[in-house]
């Protein structure tokens, strides 16, 4: 049988594809565990749903405020859940927030 395969195509190394550095993914599962011990799937939702959206921040223009909208989406979603307190989710906010800096400063 031939034809296209049917799954659907990843892209090669030579392609363009919206990532985020590797130490960067893994400080984000780092901060959000932190958050979060016991693994609660919506935050590991939320937090996938966050590297998603910095990785399609890609290299903008305004990446600062890209970074800021993602954010912003995220400790909302993590509010309305009730996963957090206030505090907590300041102190999610602020590791986030310092975390993109890094991304922006290493780009």
């Amino acid at each position: 049988m031939t034809g296209p395969a049917e799954q659907p195509a990843l892209p090669s190394a030579t392609e363009d594809a919206p990532e985020i550095p590797g130490w960067a993914e893994k400080s984000v599962r780092d901060i959000f565990a932190a958050a979060l011990p016991d693994g609660d799937g919506r935050a590991a939702a939320i937090r996938d749903a966050y590297l998603d959206c910095l990785a399609g921040a890609g290299r903008t223009e305004d990446l600062d405020m890209e970074h800021d909208r993602c954010r912003q989406r995220a400790i909302a979603a993590m509010q309305e859940a009730g996963l957090l307190p206030t505090a907590r989710l300041t102190d999610l906010d602020q590791r986030l927030a310092a975390l993109e800096a890094d991304i922006t400063a290493n780009l």
